[in-house]
């Protein structure tokens, strides 16, 4: 045995020795070596980031599409199912509640993201004048954006009270009502309640970015634009508007993504009613998933919310993102 190996060692060094000397292994092993030294140390950095998009956002991802492929109650105890595309077909042809969802959930982002912007355009221009006190204002300003949400949904819902509400009692005081208003109670006034609290809560980040906007635009230009007589309002229309849009397509989409998932504000205050007033897709998939316990139903309420919100981005993108370059 022992003559064996001691061949079978020698044939393997002389083997390595080839390697060694073959001018093509070389140069490929020294472009390996190369991309570890120069890329190495960087894809070390980015592994745990890579780590935790897989862990925590495609893996959810895939799961909630499986699970919606399901018919999967906890209450029922049937177990799980597969069902394939029967929750889709039984939310998009039969569910009566969820196209009124889902067009509650359109007016909640495109009317709470316009009105915050008709809010935060005029408040950064105010706010970027030489005003008294102005960093007051300005850190004043910022108190409904760094407040809890449940918390701003809780006093909004007092404010609101049909019978001890602050609003009721400042509207009577001016004499705009008579007697108090259920304003979360009617189905007529409860969009315009719920409206007013998102645009409070969410205005302070727009105008944020349209004061950064608004410190960019050359006072030179619009000074030259005075010096030719040119209106306050003119300068405001042909110059500060045009040179605030590229922020003001950007801070579009954040605010629409971010109010089509935002839930605690609607829950704290209505909990989606009166009925299915108020109720949109996230409060509908918290309400299958947590109340109801109906697993499958909920993941393909998820599923479904995730593309139409990407159908909006696409949407919006086009109609405002052009000429953003």
């Amino acid at each position: 045995m022992r003559p064996k190996e001691g061949k079978e060692a020698e044939e393997m060094s002389d083997i390595l020795r080839l390697d060694k000397q073959d001018p093509l292994l070389n140069r490929q092993r020294g472009r390996v070596s190369a991309f570890f030294r120069e890329f190495g140390f960087g894809y070390f950095l980015l592994a745990p980031v890579v780590l935790y998009i897989v862990v925590f956002q495609f893996y959810p991802l895939a799961e909630t599409i499986r699970l919606s492929l399901y018919d999967y109650s906890l209450i029922s105890g049937r177990g799980m199912s597969f069902n394939g595309f029967g929750n889709y077909k039984e939310l998009l042809m039969n569910d009566v509640a969820f196209w009124r969802i889902f067009w509650n959930s359109l007016i909640w982002v495109l009317g709470s993201t316009a009105l915050q912007f008709a809010i935060a355009i005029p408040a950064a221009i105010i706010l970027f004048s030489k005003i008294r006190f102005r960093g007051l204002w300005r850190g004043l300003m910022m108190v409904p954006w760094v407040s809890p949400v449940v918390i701003i949904g809780i006093v909004w819902k007092w404010i609101y009270d049909g019978h001890y509400g602050l609003f009721n009692h400042y509207l009577k005081m001016v004499h705009l009502i008579s007697e108090n208003i259920v304003w979360l109670g009617d189905e007529q006034l409860v969009w315009p309640a719920l409206l007013l609290t998102s645009a409070w809560k969410g205005f302070p980040y727009i105008t944020l970015m349209m004061l950064s906007g608004l410190t960019g635009i050359s006072r030179e230009m619009i000074e030259a634009a005075h010096m030719d007589g040119a209106s306050a309002w003119q300068r405001f229309t042909r110059i500060t508007l045009p040179m605030l849009k590229p922020i003001m397509y950007v801070t579009g989409l954040v605010s629409i993504v971010s109010s089509w998932t935002k839930f605690e504000m609607i829950w704290a205050l209505t909990n989606g009613g009166p009925g299915y007033a108020t109720s949109i897709l996230p409060t509908y998939l918290y309400t299958n998933s947590f109340v109801y316990f109906d697993l499958g139903k909920g993941s393909a309420i998820a599923t479904l919310s995730m593309g139409m919100v990407l159908i909006l981005v696409v949407i919006y993108s086009r109609l405002f993102g052009r000429n953003q370059e």
